[in-house]
């Protein structure tokens, strides 16, 4: 009988932020909120994506400047983030 592989589940790696280099990083979620992806983004752990983000645009929001990422795009949610352009 063939031995099967120990599978091992990896920790997504939370990243730093690329602009102000903070760890207050939580996930981007996209799609359908269910009951307990709404807790953890009524907790702070987490947020939803907003309605015109296609799925995967962003992985990634700095609580501390408010820039959200993912591998092909970077932007500011709140004004005056740190790369923002001011009025």
């Amino acid at each position: 009988m063939p031995r099967k592989r120990a599978e091992t589940k990896r920790a997504k790696r939370i990243p730093a932020c690329p602009e102000c280099h903070s760890a207050s990083v939580i996930p981007v979620l996209h799609g359908i909120i269910t009951p307990d992806l709404q807790r953890a983004i009524d907790a702070g752990k987490a947020i939803a994506a907003q309605r015109e983000e296609w799925e995967g645009m962003t992985q990634w929001y700095c609580k501390s400047c408010g820039c959200d990422w993912g591998s092909h795009s970077r932007r500011f949610r709140k004004p005056g983030g740190v790369n923002a352009t001011r009025a």
